[in-house]
Protein backbone atom coordinates (compact mmCIF):
# COMPACT_ATOMS: atom_id res chain seq x y z
CA UNK A 1 0.00 0.00 0.00
CA UNK A 2 1.33 3.45 -0.89
CA UNK A 3 2.35 5.54 2.09
CA UNK A 4 0.05 8.39 1.05
CA UNK A 5 -2.95 6.06 1.00
CA UNK A 6 -1.98 4.47 4.30
CA UNK A 7 -1.61 7.86 5.98
CA UNK A 8 -4.99 8.92 4.64
CA UNK A 9 -6.60 5.71 5.88
CA UNK A 10 -5.04 6.25 9.30
CA UNK A 11 -6.52 9.76 9.43
CA UNK A 12 -9.95 8.39 8.49
CA UNK A 13 -9.66 5.58 11.05
CA UNK A 14 -8.64 7.97 13.81
CA UNK A 15 -11.55 10.33 13.08
CA UNK A 16 -14.29 7.84 12.13
CA UNK A 17 -13.41 4.87 14.31
CA UNK A 18 -11.05 5.51 17.22
CA UNK A 19 -12.72 8.82 18.13
CA UNK A 20 -16.27 7.43 17.85
CA UNK A 21 -18.48 5.06 19.82
CA UNK A 22 -21.21 2.51 19.42
CA UNK A 23 -23.89 2.32 22.08
CA UNK A 24 -26.24 -0.19 23.66
CA UNK A 25 -29.24 0.52 25.84
CA UNK A 26 -29.93 -2.25 28.34
CA UNK A 27 -30.61 -3.17 31.95
CA UNK A 28 -27.76 -3.05 34.42
CA UNK A 29 -28.76 -6.51 35.67
CA UNK A 30 -27.59 -7.95 32.34
CA UNK A 31 -24.08 -6.52 32.59
CA UNK A 32 -22.09 -9.74 32.73
CA UNK A 33 -18.36 -10.14 32.27
CA UNK A 34 -18.03 -10.73 29.43
CA UNK A 35 -21.08 -9.69 27.45
CA UNK A 36 -21.35 -12.90 25.48
CA UNK A 37 -23.57 -13.01 22.37
CA UNK A 38 -23.83 -16.79 22.70
CA UNK A 39 -25.67 -16.42 26.02
CA UNK A 40 -29.43 -16.82 25.51
CA UNK A 41 -31.53 -15.16 28.26
CA UNK A 42 -34.74 -16.55 26.72
CA UNK A 43 -33.62 -20.18 26.50
CA UNK A 44 -35.95 -21.49 29.20
CA UNK A 45 -39.03 -19.63 27.96
CA UNK A 46 -38.48 -19.56 24.17
CA UNK A 47 -40.61 -22.66 23.32
CA UNK A 48 -43.53 -21.21 25.28
CA UNK A 49 -43.11 -17.84 23.59
CA UNK A 50 -43.31 -19.56 20.20
CA UNK A 51 -46.46 -21.35 21.35
CA UNK A 52 -48.02 -18.04 22.32
CA UNK A 53 -47.03 -16.51 18.98
CA UNK A 54 -48.87 -19.38 17.25
CA UNK A 55 -51.99 -18.72 19.33
CA UNK A 56 -51.85 -15.00 18.58
CA UNK A 57 -51.37 -15.72 14.88
CA UNK A 58 -54.53 -17.84 14.89
CA UNK A 59 -56.40 -15.00 16.56
CA UNK A 60 -55.22 -12.53 13.93
CA UNK A 61 -56.09 -14.90 11.10
CA UNK A 62 -59.60 -15.12 12.58
CA UNK A 63 -59.97 -11.34 12.33
CA UNK A 64 -58.93 -10.32 15.86
CA UNK A 65 -57.64 -6.75 16.16
CA UNK A 66 -55.11 -5.85 18.83
CA UNK A 67 -52.77 -2.88 19.19
CA UNK A 68 -49.52 -2.92 21.15
CA UNK A 69 -48.55 0.36 22.80
CA UNK A 70 -45.12 1.34 24.02
CA UNK A 71 -45.57 3.06 27.36
CA UNK A 72 -42.24 4.87 27.21
CA UNK A 73 -42.52 6.22 23.65
CA UNK A 74 -46.28 6.51 23.12
CA UNK A 75 -45.95 4.69 19.79
CA UNK A 76 -48.40 1.98 18.76
CA UNK A 77 -48.09 -1.07 16.50
CA UNK A 78 -50.43 -3.62 14.99
CA UNK A 79 -50.07 -7.04 16.62
CA UNK A 80 -49.42 -8.67 13.25
CA UNK A 81 -46.29 -6.53 12.78
CA UNK A 82 -45.18 -7.16 16.37
CA UNK A 83 -45.34 -10.93 15.78
CA UNK A 84 -43.18 -10.67 12.65
CA UNK A 85 -40.52 -8.67 14.50
CA UNK A 86 -40.75 -10.88 17.57
CA UNK A 87 -40.26 -14.12 15.63
CA UNK A 88 -37.27 -12.56 13.89
CA UNK A 89 -35.67 -11.51 17.18
CA UNK A 90 -36.38 -14.82 18.92
CA UNK A 91 -34.83 -16.68 16.01
CA UNK A 92 -31.75 -14.48 15.92
CA UNK A 93 -30.54 -13.90 19.48
CA UNK A 94 -27.58 -11.63 19.99
CA UNK A 95 -26.32 -8.35 21.39
CA UNK A 96 -26.99 -5.32 19.21
CA UNK A 97 -25.22 -1.97 19.23
CA UNK A 98 -26.04 1.22 17.38
CA UNK A 99 -24.05 4.23 16.27
CA UNK A 100 -26.95 6.40 17.45
CA UNK A 101 -26.87 7.38 21.11
CA UNK A 102 -30.50 8.51 20.90
CA UNK A 103 -31.60 5.05 19.69
CA UNK A 104 -29.68 3.33 22.48
CA UNK A 105 -31.13 5.68 25.08
CA UNK A 106 -34.65 4.96 23.82
CA UNK A 107 -34.02 1.22 23.82
CA UNK A 108 -32.89 1.34 27.45
CA UNK A 109 -36.42 2.46 28.32
CA UNK A 110 -37.84 -0.89 27.23
CA UNK A 111 -39.05 -2.97 30.15
CA UNK A 112 -35.85 -4.32 31.77
CA UNK A 113 -33.92 -3.14 28.72
CA UNK A 114 -35.50 -5.70 26.37
CA UNK A 115 -37.82 -5.10 23.42
CA UNK A 116 -38.92 -8.73 23.55
CA UNK A 117 -39.86 -8.47 27.22
CA UNK A 118 -41.55 -5.16 26.53
CA UNK A 119 -43.73 -6.70 23.82
CA UNK A 120 -44.60 -9.91 25.64
CA UNK A 121 -45.34 -8.06 28.85
CA UNK A 122 -47.75 -5.68 27.14
CA UNK A 123 -49.51 -8.49 25.28
CA UNK A 124 -49.86 -10.76 28.32
CA UNK A 125 -50.92 -7.82 30.53
CA UNK A 126 -53.68 -6.64 28.19
CA UNK A 127 -54.87 -9.69 26.27
CA UNK A 128 -56.86 -10.93 29.32
CA UNK A 129 -58.89 -7.70 29.09
CA UNK A 130 -60.29 -9.12 25.83
CA UNK A 131 -61.12 -12.53 27.28
CA UNK A 132 -64.87 -12.09 26.65
CA UNK A 133 -64.35 -11.23 22.98
CA UNK A 134 -66.21 -13.82 20.89
CA UNK A 135 -63.19 -14.48 18.66
CA UNK A 136 -60.93 -14.93 21.67
CA UNK A 137 -63.39 -17.34 23.27
CA UNK A 138 -63.54 -19.36 20.05
CA UNK A 139 -59.77 -19.64 19.57
CA UNK A 140 -58.28 -19.75 23.06
CA UNK A 141 -58.53 -22.59 25.56
CA UNK A 142 -57.94 -22.67 29.30
CA UNK A 143 -54.50 -24.13 28.63
CA UNK A 144 -53.77 -21.15 26.40
CA UNK A 145 -54.68 -18.76 29.22
CA UNK A 146 -52.39 -20.63 31.57
CA UNK A 147 -49.61 -20.10 29.04
CA UNK A 148 -50.38 -16.36 28.89
CA UNK A 149 -50.16 -16.16 32.69
CA UNK A 150 -46.92 -18.14 32.83
CA UNK A 151 -45.19 -15.96 30.27
CA UNK A 152 -46.44 -12.82 31.99
CA UNK A 153 -44.99 -14.00 35.28
CA UNK A 154 -41.65 -14.79 33.65
CA UNK A 155 -41.18 -11.51 31.78
CA UNK A 156 -42.45 -9.42 34.72
CA UNK A 157 -39.98 -10.73 37.26
CA UNK A 158 -38.37 -7.79 39.01
CA UNK A 159 -34.70 -7.47 39.88
CA UNK A 160 -33.24 -5.14 42.55
CA UNK A 161 -30.23 -4.52 40.30
CA UNK A 162 -32.30 -3.33 37.35
CA UNK A 163 -31.33 0.17 36.20
CA UNK A 164 -31.52 1.67 32.73
CA UNK A 165 -28.01 2.10 31.34
CA UNK A 166 -26.36 3.04 28.07
CA UNK A 167 -22.96 1.49 27.47
CA UNK A 168 -20.34 3.22 25.33
CA UNK A 169 -17.80 1.15 23.38
CA UNK A 170 -15.09 2.77 21.30
CA UNK A 171 -15.48 1.67 17.69
CA UNK A 172 -11.83 0.65 17.54
CA UNK A 173 -12.42 -2.11 20.11
CA UNK A 174 -11.23 -5.43 18.67
CA UNK A 175 -14.32 -7.25 20.00
CA UNK A 176 -16.34 -5.45 17.32
CA UNK A 177 -14.38 -7.06 14.50
CA UNK A 178 -16.35 -9.69 12.61
CA UNK A 179 -17.01 -11.18 9.18
CA UNK A 180 -19.99 -8.88 8.62
CA UNK A 181 -18.98 -7.28 5.34
CA UNK A 182 -21.32 -4.32 5.64
CA UNK A 183 -19.51 -2.91 8.68
CA UNK A 184 -16.25 -1.16 7.91
CA UNK A 185 -15.90 1.60 10.49
CA UNK A 186 -15.00 -0.59 13.46
CA UNK A 187 -11.94 -2.41 14.79
CA UNK A 188 -8.20 -1.90 14.92
CA UNK A 189 -6.47 0.11 12.21
CA UNK A 190 -5.18 -2.89 10.25
CA UNK A 191 -8.64 -4.47 10.30
CA UNK A 192 -10.13 -1.19 9.10
CA UNK A 193 -7.59 -1.00 6.27
CA UNK A 194 -8.29 -4.55 5.14
CA UNK A 195 -12.04 -3.88 5.11
CA UNK A 196 -11.70 -0.67 3.11
CA UNK A 197 -9.38 -2.24 0.54
CA UNK A 198 -11.57 -5.33 0.21
CA UNK A 199 -14.61 -3.14 -0.40
CA UNK A 200 -12.78 -1.16 -3.06
CA UNK A 201 -11.70 -4.38 -4.74
CA UNK A 202 -15.21 -5.83 -4.67
CA UNK A 203 -16.56 -2.68 -6.30
CA UNK A 204 -13.77 -2.56 -8.89
CA UNK A 205 -12.37 0.72 -7.59
CA UNK A 206 -8.71 1.77 -7.75
CA UNK A 207 -6.83 2.18 -4.47
CA UNK A 208 -7.10 5.96 -4.34
CA UNK A 209 -8.11 8.58 -1.78
CA UNK A 210 -11.28 9.23 -3.75
CA UNK A 211 -12.21 5.54 -3.60
CA UNK A 212 -11.82 5.57 0.16
CA UNK A 213 -14.45 8.30 0.36
CA UNK A 214 -16.73 6.31 -1.92
CA UNK A 215 -16.75 3.16 0.21
CA UNK A 216 -16.94 4.78 3.64
CA UNK A 217 -20.44 5.54 4.89
CA UNK A 218 -21.44 9.10 5.61
CA UNK A 219 -21.05 10.03 9.26
CA UNK A 220 -24.71 11.03 9.27
CA UNK A 221 -25.78 7.48 8.34
CA UNK A 222 -26.55 5.56 11.56
CA UNK A 223 -25.93 1.84 11.66
CA UNK A 224 -26.76 -1.10 13.87
CA UNK A 225 -24.12 -3.66 14.68
CA UNK A 226 -24.53 -7.17 16.09
CA UNK A 227 -21.78 -8.27 18.44
CA UNK A 228 -20.45 -11.71 17.53
CA UNK A 229 -17.47 -11.91 19.91
CA UNK A 230 -17.49 -11.66 23.73
CA UNK A 231 -16.97 -8.14 25.01
CA UNK A 232 -15.04 -7.73 28.26
CA UNK A 233 -16.41 -5.14 30.67
CA UNK A 234 -12.96 -3.54 30.76
CA UNK A 235 -13.39 -2.72 27.07
CA UNK A 236 -16.51 -0.66 27.79
CA UNK A 237 -15.55 3.01 27.84
CA UNK A 238 -18.50 4.15 29.93
CA UNK A 239 -21.58 2.68 31.61
CA UNK A 240 -24.02 5.55 31.82
CA UNK A 241 -26.85 5.27 34.32
CA UNK A 242 -29.90 6.88 32.68
CA UNK A 243 -32.50 6.23 35.37
CA UNK A 244 -34.71 3.85 37.22
CA UNK A 245 -37.38 1.64 35.64
CA UNK A 246 -40.95 2.35 36.59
Amino acid sequence: MEEKLRNYLFKQWRERVDAKYVFRGMSSKDLKNPLDPSFDPFKEIRPKMYRLIGILQRLIDSGFQFTVYEDYSGMSFNLRDILVWTKRDLGSPGIDFTSSYESAYGYAKNFQGSQLKQNFRYITDHLPERRNDSLVQTVMTEEDWKLVSEINNWVSRKSPTNRMVVIWVRRSCSALESDQDNFISVGYFEYFCDKVLARMDSEGLPHTLQSVEQVLAQESDPFRFRLVRPLQLEDIEKIEDVGNQT
